[in-house]
């Protein structure tokens, strides 16, 4: 621990024992108060930065006429719909500068309108999905996609069996003189990989993580992962469909999301991925969902809820608060 903050903490416990306990409580609301405005503040200066991009939902807050606020998320056309308005561009704008457009056109209508004020709820354009031998297999939104390993760490992290040295990454889209599949060594662990080794991740990216297991004894085998009942390596004669794949893994877990069911199959050329909506399957009669199953095949089944890496995410950004208040708090015992 820094010393100016041991030494700012032991002033502090010598002063306030000579307080009374109205003002020792009034202090620690006072320093609280002083820590989550700083937090608050980083996170703004982090979303004025973010550029809004398909798939994001925003809050949009109107002051003056609390009745035309809105949740809303932008389109494939990168626009959003909004009360009065209509549908406006908003992909490529910074909450900032869209904040300053709502307002003038807003003003015009209604003159009374003093402002608009905006918040990122879902950061959906910078999204990847991560399969295979990780502890939660799903799909993760960032408001700016991190490392390879930042990212594994968000799935849980890699499970026992995992093989890190042939983590492979599929771009979501081709260009044109860079393989759409890259094979990404992390067998040395997070301390011994160099940075500038690790491929540059792209929004809708699929990372494969493929088990150990998969190398011994394959020549049938297929992998259920993620939400079911008992997750592993199967034959493959005993599973053709996708279907009979859950079945035999013991059926999926009650907070699996069967609409995001997903395949990732390798090839000569590298893995490729499909999502398959299963529960269209089971309730609404889509048989295109039940695909037959080849060998090598992994089957993920996310999990439904929050995204866990927005969650970590905020856990990471507000532990500096948490401890300075945890720290504050035995003080003042």
């Amino acid at each position: 621990m820094p010393c100016d903050w041991v030494c700012w903490r032991d002033d502090l416990s010598s002063a306030l024992p000579a307080w009374g306990g109205r003002m020792r409580i009034r202090v620690l609301f006072m320093v609280v108060a002083c820590l989550a405005f700083v937090s608050s503040s980083l996170l703004a200066q982090e979303e004025d930065e973010y550029r809004l991009g398909e798939g994001d939902v925003i809050q949009v807050y109107v002051w003056g006429r609390p009745d035309l606020t809105v949740s809303t998320g932008l389109n494939l056309s990168g626009e959003v719909r909004l009360p009065l308005l209509g549908a406006l561009k908003a992909e490529g704008y910074t909450l900032a500068q869209l904040s300053v457009h709502l307002t003038e056109r807003y003003q015009l209508l209604d003159p009374s309108i003093t402002g608009v004020t905006l918040s990122v709820a879902e950061y959906n354009s910078q999204r990847v999905t991560v399969v295979g031998a990780v502890r939660s297999p799903g799909r993760y939104s960032f408001a700016k996609l991190p490392d390879l390993w930042a990212i594994l760490l968000t799935a849980g992290g890699a499970t026992p069996d995992a093989d890190l040295g042939q983590v492979q990454i599929i771009h979501s889209e081709e260009e044109e003189g860079f393989p759409r599949t890259v094979t990404v060594d992390l067998s040395r662990g997070i301390e011994d990989t160099p940075l500038d080794s690790l491929a540059t991740l792209q929004s809708k990216d699929t990372i494969v993580v493929p088990s150990l297991g998969a190398r011994v004894g394959s020549e049938d085998k297929i992998q259920v992962l993620g939400a079911v009942r008992s997750p592993g390596a199967y034959s493959v004669k005993a599973a053709e469909t996708v279907i009979e794949a859950l079945s035999i893994s013991g059926g999926p877990l009650p907070n699996a999301d069967l609409r995001k069911v997903r395949i990732t199959r390798p090839t000569s050329t590298g893995a490729i991925s499909y999502q398959l909506d299963l529960y269209g399957y089971l309730h609404e009669a889509k048989p295109v969902a039940n695909l037959e199953l080849k060998t090598g095949d992994t089957i993920t089944v996310p999990s439904k809820g929050r995204s866990l890496g927005t969650v970590l995410l905020d856990t990471i950004r507000l532990a500096p608060v948490i401890t300075s208040m945890v720290s504050l708090i035995l003080v003042l015992k």
